[in-house]
């Protein structure tokens, strides 16, 4: 016998091992008590596991020695922990953490359900599990605190880690048991890290992806678990399972395996034979011509494409969860068609299509706890073929994950809803639900990325609030963090780099030094104020007639125009990493509204100008909302006495606040040099916020 036959049956047979784990009930209120916890999540059909559970245990009695077989497995697996107990200490000693009233009965539970690999009556098995290990668990939650740790949240990690398990089958490079482990341990560690609950437990306790991987390569090496036991299990188990579930690859657990071929749409073909013949069309044409053919060519490229982004989906309900299920198979074709489309465009005429976007609709939903799951094939074609976002919409709800960066691999997103009370407002009126986002990426629990995501909340009942004055709140320990938002009808639309929990609220402020300026800037101080875009400077004190500096103006904008970005790097030597504002120069950096008064030097403390505050603005609006440049610089600045005193570098800025009245002049001059205050950048800033093409 082979050192590698051997392992890859073992590992095989332990991820067989671990769907004991499924079992757990999940939406069985009842059996979910006596494993001691409680407002559990309950997201999986306990009837639907025990059915699988006891299909496959039929199908596996109607096999000649199928039982039997399994069963040897199952005591050779008991021999070598009963043998040696140090092929699970490790973990053992991590969960009951000395407690050596606990240990044994830790022991015995590990031992338990790694053993039973597939029992003949599921819902009687995990009802005794539930009465024997009542005491166990109760106590391990309150040794450690697990409050917020439920059964849906160890039973989805035990999933996950079959899942990968099952995944590295196909990839393991047999001789190197080096590169095994670190294959098993990085599967496992990518299991526990998909669930912010488990990881946070595993944390504290120092639980790792080597500690289940130990557990594997120490069942490899036990003289008890032979090489033919291994075989005639995992033989008779693998005919159980086609014959239970014919339609699911074997050992796929829950791994989707893209078609050799992607049957393109014949639409996309026809189109790209018509675009063939346009490219010798184009050959002879004239420029009249040809601008005509190409625009023609555009359209008939850009109405397929929206065709094909309406991706095809479903819902799968269990108590309080709904599951959004996309057709892989077909989206997987229409992403490609896309990219074909997209690519013969380009072939046939150069032009291309710059917002290639996806949508999952799944209409109205009637659960509050929505999982959302889109393949590592998906994720894949999508960055392949180009696609800037895919959206999901349920309930009036949208999400646009932008492709590529962060988003290029398997997507697991949570969206909780609940009820938006005024101890989580803190009295503030609501006008929405709460949503928390829980998203994981690659296995890995994720909240932030490298691009924005846009959000788009609906609004509940409005009347008699002052929709000015609406924001997305940011739900944090202190109380609420306020982040802004354009109200559009009844949504709120904001971009977000990071995931957490959000409610929209009226957020009414108000400053007792204002009455000098109300007259012209009290409405944009109070709304602009309202969206957290801009703060006092003491409790009730805005203090309007004082000086903005770059940086403050920098952080204003960005947040105003939405553009904050985590991920996003400076360049400016005399910008700190660590200092409040450098975020914000880097986002505004990053999106070309600043380029600093040198290649190396922001001057972040130097006072704002007139002039370089118009262009800042010019310049994020454009970046924003698509606006153009002014072709006319000149004609636009001629009503200013002073124009000759802008610099030559800020003067399309200039032209373009001021043919547009964001930053108007006084008396026929503009003051280009003169410094801004915080009054007068209110107003700029509001209306640069409320600007549309």
């Amino acid at each position: 016998m082979t050192f590698k036959r051997k392992l890859a049956v073992t590992t095989i047979a332990a991820s067989v091992a671990m769907s004991a784990f499924a079992g757990i009930p999940l939406s069985s209120k009842g059996l979910s008590e006596k494993l001691g916890f409680n407002n559990v999540a309950y997201a999986t059909n306990l009837s639907d596991l025990i059915t699988k559970s006891d299909k496959l245990y039929t199908a596996l009695s109607n096999i000649t020695n199928g039982v039997s077989n399994v069963n040897d497995l199952k005591t050779a697996i008991n021999n070598a922990l009963t043998a040696d107990s140090t092929i699970i200490a490790t973990l053992v000693g991590k969960i009951s953490v000395g407690n050596s009233t606990i240990e044994g009965q830790v022991e015995n539970l590990i031992t338990d359900l790694l053993t039973n690999v597939l029992p003949s009556d599921a819902a009687a098995t995990f009802a005794d599990y539930a009465d024997e290990y009542e005491g166990l668990l109760t106590a391990i939650r309150g040794q450690h605190g697990l409050t917020a740790l439920s059964v849906e949240d160890l039973a989805s990690v035990i999933l996950q880690m079959q899942v990968n398990f099952s995944a590295l089958l196909v990839d393991f490079d047999l001789n190197n048991i080096a590169t095994i482990k670190e294959q098993l341990k990085t599967a496992a560690t990518n299991a526990i890290n998909s669930n912010t609950n488990v990881e946070l437990f595993a944390d504290e306790v120092g639980i790792t992806g080597e500690d289940f991987a130990d557990i594997y390569v120490g069942l490899q090496n036990s003289p008890h678990v032979s090489f033919p036991t291994l075989l005639a299990a995992y033989s008779v188990l693998n005919q159980a399972y086609k014959a239970a579930f014919p339609s699911t690859p074997p050992w796929s657990g829950g791994i989707y395996v893209p078609p050799a071929t992607i049957d393109i749409p014949a639409e996309v073909k026809e189109l790209e034979k018509k675009f063939e013949e346009l490219a010798e069309k184009l050959e002879n044409a004239s420029e009249e011509e040809k601008a005509e053919l190409i625009a023609e060519a555009i359209a008939e490229a850009q109405a397929l494409i929206d065709k094909l982004s309406d991706l095809s989906t479903s819902v799968t309900v269990s108590g309080d969860v709904a599951t959004l299920k996309l057709d892989e198979n077909k989206a997987l074709a229409a992403i490609a068609g896309i990219g074909a489309v997209v690519a013969a465009l380009e072939e046939a005429t150069g032009a291309t299509i710059e917002n290639l976007d996806v949508t999952l609709d799944f209409g109205n939903v009637a659960q509050d706890n929505l999982v959302v799951a889109l393949s590592d094939a998906v994720m894949k074609k999508a960055v392949e073929a180009g696609l800037t976002g895919i959206i999901l919409k349920v309930s009036g709800l949208e999400v646009k994950l932008p492709v590529g960066g962060t988003f290029s691999n398997v997507v697991d997103f949570k969206i909780n809803k609940s009820e938006a009370t005024e101890e989580v407002t803190g009295g503030l009126p609501a006008a929405s639900d709460v949503f928390e986002f829980n998203l994981s990426v690659g296995g890995k629990p994720t909240t932030t990325f490298s691009k924005p995501v846009q959000i788009i909340f609906p609004l509940g009942d409005t009347t008699g609030l002052d929709t000015e004055l609406l924001t997305l709140a940011k739900i944090v320990e202190e109380g609420l963090e306020f982040h802004g938002g354009r109200v559009k009808g009844k949504t709120i639309i904001e971009n977000r780099d990071s995931f957490s929990s959000y409610v929209v609220v009226e957020n009414s402020v108000s400053f007792d030094d204002t009455a000098s300026v109300d007259a012209w800037a009290g409405r944009a101080i109070e709304v602009i104020a309202s969206k957290g875009v801009i703060h006092g400077k003491l409790e009730g004190q805005f203090d309007p007639s004082a000086k903005v500096t770059r940086a403050q103006f920098a952080k204003m904008l960005v947040r105003a125009l939405d553009l904050n970005n985590q991920a996003a790097k400076e360049k400016f030597a005399d910008v700190e990493d660590d200092a409040w504002y450098a975020p914000y120069i880097a986002a505004a950096s990053e999106n070309g509204i600043i380029y600093g008064r040198s290649a190396t030097r922001f001057d972040p403390h130097a006072e704002v100008t007139r002039a370089e505050m118009a262009t800042m603005v010019a310049r994020g609006l454009k970046a924003t909302s698509g606006a153009a440049d002014i072709e006319d610089v000149e004609k636009a600045l001629q009503a200013f006495a002073d124009a000759e005193q802008i610099n030559e570098t800020l003067k399309q800025g200039v032209a373009f606040a001021a043919e547009h009245s964001i930053v108007v002049g006084n008396g026929g001059k503009f003051a280009p040099n003169a410094s801004a205050t915080r009054a007068q950048a209110a107003v700029i800033i509001y209306r640069a916020f409320n600007f549309e093409v």
